[in-house]
C-alpha cells in the first residue's frame, strides 16, 4: 500500500522551510496599514462613545418637554374643572 501522502521535491532533504524576510518596502506598506486599522478603530471608539452622549441628552430633553407638556395639561384641565 502507498501512502496517500503527497511527496513535495522542492522541500530540502533538511526538512527545513525557507522564506526569503520581507522587503523594507513590504514592512512599510503593512506598517501603514496597521496605522489605517487603528485610526479607523479610534475613529469608530470616538463616534460610538458620541452618538451615545448625544443620544442620551435628546432622550433626556425629550422626556422633560414630554412632561412640561403634561404638567402645562393637567393644570389647564384642573382650571377647567374648578371653574
Amino acid at each position: 500500500m502507498d501512502s496517500q501522502t503527497p511527496v513535495f521535491g522542492h522541500i530540502p532533504s533538511t526538512g527545513i522551510l525557507y522564506q526569503q524576510p520581507p522587503s523594507s518596502e513590504q514592512i512599510a506598506k503593512a506598517n501603514k496599514v496597521a496605522k489605517v486599522k487603528a485610526v479607523l478603530k479610534e475613529f469608530a471608539a470616538i463616534s460610538l462613545i458620541g452618538i451615545t452622549v448625544v443620544s442620551t441628552l435628546f432622550t433626556v430633553r425629550s422626556c422633560s418637554d414630554d412632561a412640561d407638556r403634561q404638567t402645562v395639561q393637567v393644570v389647564k384641565f384642573q382650571m377647567e374643572v374648578g371653574k
